[in-house]
């Protein structure tokens, strides 16, 4: 990067920073960093935070200049996050935090940009300043919040960010004990402190999601009481052990119940649940897949979904196992030709029909009933061309169907026409197939078999009997 002539001065001392930066960078190889001494080595980390910390105050200024000209619209984009985040290859995230910590630094928290320029405090810290003035801005007062700045940032040099931010809690409950008071009759009895920490809470109540990139995402937020209630009804029972099958405990731990218990909880939504229509169809997970994608080609290994996600070809089978599939026909280009109907895997009567079979979930020692279950095609519907027949599928719940396709058991169907579960190898050397004994019992305790009759003995021949002898 270079300035360009008649360029602002400003910019000119940036693009300069860069050359000379990437200077220091290549003169840096490995053969020659060993060179340096203890002392010398440390005043570089200095020196490279002290860089960092003043590019970070330039870049507030300007990512505020530029929400507020607008140059997102200029350019056809629907926020200055999108904007941000497509010049800079940003992660959606880190733009759009980007862009709300320019926001309220630079209304609110003009002191704490010069300290960045300065090197007073790292771009971490700053990060942690503008997170606590943007929490206290809807409870204080001009003067508090500029106190409020002006405390953290005194007692905060020399502080990491996360003690930043504990101590700006310290601060925020010594300006609001007790909430911002809400507008409220004051002869209401309801009016009372319980009322306004209510109200405190529903005014601070959040929820976000972040795709780390690695297959995870990382849930944050705080809930009121009555959603933190209502949470921990639905996943407590859920999220109890699996009951012990063969002597063998449920391995997973408890985060990881409470994990799987949200996912039931929303699977089961999804398909009951009395939900708003978004774009005239019932909420469900919107999964772009190429044919070869489909057929398991490590060649084509993820699909999308509309929210963003990336699906391996594990999961995508086993969400396609009981889905909504709708065909759209693409050129070599991918833009779509055509469209077909949606298809589902099973019908409403085949369903009734598993249901009857099955009752519940086929993994063996597993009590989830079929409400809480899938319709798994034993041989994969689109990859092995299996049928959607009864005697083709199996209930599930969503454990046990991600032991089928991501651990290696398999489903099979037994001579009497019930499915049992073989485990792999390292589960069982003998692959023993298993069976749900709990549904079992209920199954036969339905059947009322009457005991064949008694024969009679046979009656004495009359002795008018024609038959009968001399």
């Amino acid at each position: 990067m270079s300035a360009a002539v008649g360029t602002h001065p400003a910019l000119a001392l940036m693009a300069s920073a860069v050359q000379d930066a990437r200077k220091a960078a290549t003169m840096l190889t490995t053969d020659e960093v060993w060179t340096f001494s203890d002392a010398e080595l440390e005043l570089m980390l200095r020196s490279q935070a002290e860089l960092d910390a003043a590019c970070a105050a330039v870049g507030i200024r300007a990512v505020r200049e530029a929400d507020a000209r607008g140059l997102a619209a200029e350019d056809g984009k629907v926020s200055t996050a999108t904007w941000l985040g497509r010049k800079l290859d940003l992660h959606p995230a880190e733009a759009a935090q980007r862009v709300k910590e320019s926001d309220i630094l630079s209304r609110k928290g003009t002191a704490t940009i010069n300290a960045l320029a300065a090197g007073r405090i790292n771009p971490a810290q700053a990060r942690a300043l503008a997170k606590d003035l943007t929490k206290i801005e809807p409870i204080a007062s001009a003067q508090e919040l500029s106190d409020f700045e002006t405390m953290l940032l005194r007692e905060g040099i020399g502080l990491h960010a996360g003690l930043i931010s504990r101590l700006a809690r310290h601060a925020e409950e010594a300006i609001d004990p007790d909430g911002k008071e809400p507008e409220f009759d004051p002869e209401d009895p309801a009016s009372t402190a319980d009322t306004r920490r209510s109200a405190r809470a529903h005014r601070r109540r959040n929820l976000s999601i972040t795709d780390l990139g690695n297959g995870l995402h990382r849930i944050r937020g705080e809930l009121t009481d009555e959603v933190a209630a209502l949470l921990n009804a639905a996943i407590d029972p859920l999220a109890s052990p699996r009951p012990a099958v063969n002597g063998q405990a449920d391995e997973r731990t408890a985060p990881q119940r409470r994990h799987d218990a949200l996912g039931d909880i929303a699977r089961q939504f999804l398909r009951f649940g009395d939900a708003p229509r978004s774009h005239g169809v019932r909420p469900h997970i919107h999964v772009t897949a190429s044919v070869e994608t489909m057929a398991g080609d490590t060649g084509h290994p993820f699909a999308r979904t509309a929210t963003g996600e990336d699906l391996d070809i594990a999961t995508l089978r086993r969400i396609a196992c009981d889905a909504g599939i709708t065909p759209i026909v693409a050129n070599t280009l991918g833009v779509p030709l055509a469209m077909g109907r949606e298809t589902r895997t099973a019908t409403p009567a085949q369903w009734a029909a598993l249901v009857a079979r099955d009752i519940g979930c086929i993994g063996e020692g597993c009590t989830r009933p079929a409400n809480w279950c899938k319709a798994h095609h034993i041989h994969w519907w689109d990859r092995d061309d299996g049928p959607t027949d009864v005697d083709k599928m199996a209930l599930v719940c969503s454990h046990e169907h991600y032991l089928i396709h991501h651990q290696g058991w398999e489903v099979r169907m037994g001579a009497d026409g019930h499915p049992e579960m073989i485990p792999p190898k390292w589960v069982g050397s003998e692959q023993r197939p298993r069976r749900n004994a709990h549904w079992k019992l209920i199954r036969d305790g339905l059947k009322q078999h009457e005991p064949p009759p008694t024969p009679s003995p046979p009656e004495p021949p009359s002795e008018t009997d024609p038959d009968r002898g001399p």
